[in-house]
């Protein structure tokens, strides 16, 4: 790790003009000083600070914004707008961009928050209440977990970014960018030692929206595949050695292989400037454990499966054994207002309760339908001016004047039905046990073993065939023949890679993580290219979309660090190559 240097600044706040005005005013390469929780009940509230801040509007449209809107997936009303997001989605912002400025600023806040709790977790008298040391763990894995999250939104946006130490006294300092490397490397060590301490199973439903160890393994695949892509241009990784790691998770996690703590946290690699005994108690580990304390696969393998498709994004679909990583939503009566309403959700995609007022409409594009050729997922994921008779069972067919936007069609996985309350109550899922699936069959795939790798898509097509049981009572709305639905053959390296990706898009639509999918697989210049051919013009206004026109390759890869950060840095803080 670099050398810090660390240089006080007089503090001040952030003001914005957008719609927006909701966020709070804080710095964010700026390091807080000292906050520490005594007690366990503190240290809960503190890592329930962390949550809140998951659970806000602000940090949900950012997802959306930056994860689907930008993408090949999806088209928008304000592609012809010409406003800050239309400067946004159409390439052509500056630094001082709101919504650059916005994402980085919240997922600095979310670090602040869960520094706190990591600082403060290794202090807190287990002794003095009747607090287990279990219960510790439990709330600094989650810490630990959430904040390598964080990060990981911040260095598929902006590259190497700030990486703020936990244990100092001084306040409103800034810290220089790490590398791009070093950011994956502090990432990936937080979530190997979230795995040795989070919960090993899935909370009760009374404790709903805590995250276990399953969260962390899918999280560290995914990170680990990202490392391995070709359009994360790492200078210091060996590429194949890290679809080797993002395997071995795989093989731990879903085959159920036996690991050592060693082997997890790649400890003698990993930590040269720290012994055993100090890590042990930093992470709160039973006094028992030693590297080679084995973690059995036993323990993980059975903790998610596949649900489900047509009731997982349902209201009886939350939490359910697929979730790795989500939000929690309650519905304050609608108002609309609420840090803790899923109000982007369902705002930006389909509201069927009326409307279309949002800060971005996100819909369809032709592109991304014809993946779903005899797919018959299509009917809970988009659709189009034809409204299936499964939207009007409650009479609550979507609002007409969200088919004006792009090729006429939406997204419905958050759609709401009138029995299922409002949108505000509907929980956001960040990640699922599926893409968990894809993301090992890839690994499998890149490490040779193509026929594995095609047996893992095929679960997830064999779950999607269900829909088509005549025992499944949604599958009189949808008109596909079962034997036009097939499983994927097997095939050389190429094919198999071909048939996992489009799988996953298939799959994850409208899921909010489309842009970074194609940034990691280095595509973004040829795919924004295929979007600005193929864009419709916008209806009723004639007006015509330019998306895609204004990419500059080897620059809108990553997005510029805001102007509004340099400034307070004093240039300490550099920008971006090509802003």
């Amino acid at each position: 790790m670099k050398k810090l240097i660390y240089i006080l600044l007089a503090m001040y706040p952030l003001f914005f003009s957008s719609c927006e005005d909701y966020f709070e005013p804080e710095q964010t390469g700026l390091v807080e000083g000292d906050v520490f929780y005594k007690d366990l009940n503190n240290l809960r509230i503190g890592l329930n600070s962390v949550y809140n801040l998951m659970q806000s509007q602000q940090y949900q449209l950012s997802e959306i914004i930056f994860g689907e809107a930008m993408s090949d997936n999806s088209w928008n009303k304000q592609d012809v707008e010409i406003n800050e997001m239309g400067q946004l989605v159409n390439f052509q912002f500056n630094t001082e961009n709101t919504y650059i400025l916005q994402r980085y600023q919240i997922n600095y806040q979310g670090i602040n928050k869960a520094n706190q709790v990591i600082r403060s977790a290794p202090y807190v008298d287990y002794r003095a209440n009747g607090t287990s040391e279990k219960e510790i763990r439990e709330v600094l894995g989650q810490a630990k977990l959430l904040r390598a999250l964080f990060y990981f939104n911040l260095v598929k946006t902006y590259g190497g970014v700030s990486i703020q130490p936990e244990d100092v006294d001084l306040g409103n300092m800034v810290v220089p960018r790490s590398s791009l490397d070093e950011v994956y490397a502090y990432i990936e060590k937080d979530l190997r030692e979230a795995i040795l301490i989070l919960r090993r199973g899935r909370y009760q439903l009374t404790e709903a929206g805590q995250i276990g160890v399953g969260g962390a393994l899918g999280l560290l695949m995914k990170v680990l595949v990202y490392e391995a892509s070709p359009g994360v241009k790492l200078t210091l990784v060996d590429k194949e050695q890290k679809w080797q790691e993002a395997r071995e998770i795989g093989e731990f996690f879903i085959e159920g292989k036996n690991l050592t703590y060693n082997q997890i946290l790649k400890f003698d690699e990993n930590y040269p400037n720290e012994s055993w005994e100090s890590l042990a108690k930093r992470l709160v580990l039973d006094p028992s454990a030693t590297k080679e304390t084995v973690f059995a696969g036993q323990d993980v393998v059975s903790i998610h499966q596949l649900d489900e498709f047509d009731k997982i994004f349902r209201l009886e679909g939350e939490f359910s054994p697929e979730s790795l990583i989500e939000i929690n939503h309650y519905d304050y009566s609608g108002s609309g207002v609420s840090t803790n309403e899923s109000w982007p959700c369902g705002g930006s995609l389909i509201n069927s309760l009326g409307g279309t007022s949002s800060t971005i409409a996100i819909t369809p594009t032709n592109d991304l339908n014809n993946q779903f050729q005899n797919d018959p997922r299509k009917l809970f994921t988009i659709t189009g001016r034809t409204i299936s008779e499964y939207y009007k069972q409650e009479e609550t067919s979507p609002q007409i004047g969200w088919f004006n936007y792009g090729d006429g069609m939406i997204f419905v996985k958050y759609y709401i039905f009138r029995s299922e309350g409002s949108t505000n109550g509907r929980n956001y899922r960040v990640m699922r046990y599926p893409e968990a699936l894809l993301l090992f069959a890839e690994a499998l795939n890149e490490t040779g073993d193509s026929r594995k790798a095609v047996d893992y898509v095929n679960k997830i097509r064999q779950r999607a065939r269900k829909l088509l049981d005549p025992d499944n009572p949604n599958s009189q709305y949808i008109s596909i023949p079962a034997a036009n639905f097939q499983d994927v053959a097997y095939a050389p390296y190429d094919v198999t890679q071909d048939a996992i990706l489009k799988e996953k898009r298939i799959e994850m639509a409208g899921e909010f993580d489309r842009w970074f999918e194609i940034a990691r697989l280095g595509i973004l210049s040829e795919r924004m290219a295929s979007v600005y051919k193929n864009a419709p013009v916008e209806q009723p206004s004639g007006k015509i979309r330019e998306r895609g026109k204004y990419f500059r390759k080897g620059v809108n890869e990553i997005f510029p660090i805001p102007q509004e950060e340099i400034s307070i840095s004093n240039g300490v803080i550099e920008q971006n190559f090509g802003y």
